[in-house]
């Protein structure tokens, strides 16, 4: 009807709803991990071996003795080399963390495949199958 709110009293809406999976769901291949992590690891030694050559090159020295170019490089040095905020700063921080990353892929790859070791010994002993 017209003007009337539509309601949703008596209907069961749970079929509606996915099922989100529950964590026997979901699959982990150690094998997969281990891959992922040796690509970016990979990457970060590559990222490491620019950065070694290229941060030193942001640095500038002034042009002249003048406050303006002074003050201007000594600006420019404290925002993109100097300092804990600085962009070089970053940087680092940033290749620091890839290396957690694959710390992290590695040992999630170790825990997995202990846990799927562990799972296949109770498996065994039980005299079962895996499903």
């Amino acid at each position: 009807m017209p003007g009337t709110p539509a309601t949703t009293e008596g209907l069961d809406l749970t079929g509606a709803v996915p099922v989100a999976p529950g964590v026997a769901d979901v699959m982990v291949d150690p094998d997969k991990l281990l891959a992922v992590a040796k690509v970016v690891e990979e990457q970060v030694k590559a990222l490491e071996d620019k950065l070694l050559t290229r941060l030193g090159q942001l640095r500038i020295d002034s042009p002249s003795a003048d406050i303006i170019s002074t003050k201007a490089v000594e600006a420019w040095n404290g925002l993109v080399v100097d300092g804990d905020e600085s962009y070089t700063a970053q940087v680092r921080a940033y290749v620091a963390g890839l290396h957690r990353l694959v710390a992290q892929l590695h040992e999630a790859a170790k825990k997995y495949s202990t846990g799927e070791a562990d799972k296949a010994a109770v498996i065994r002993e039980r005299g079962g199958h895996p499903t």
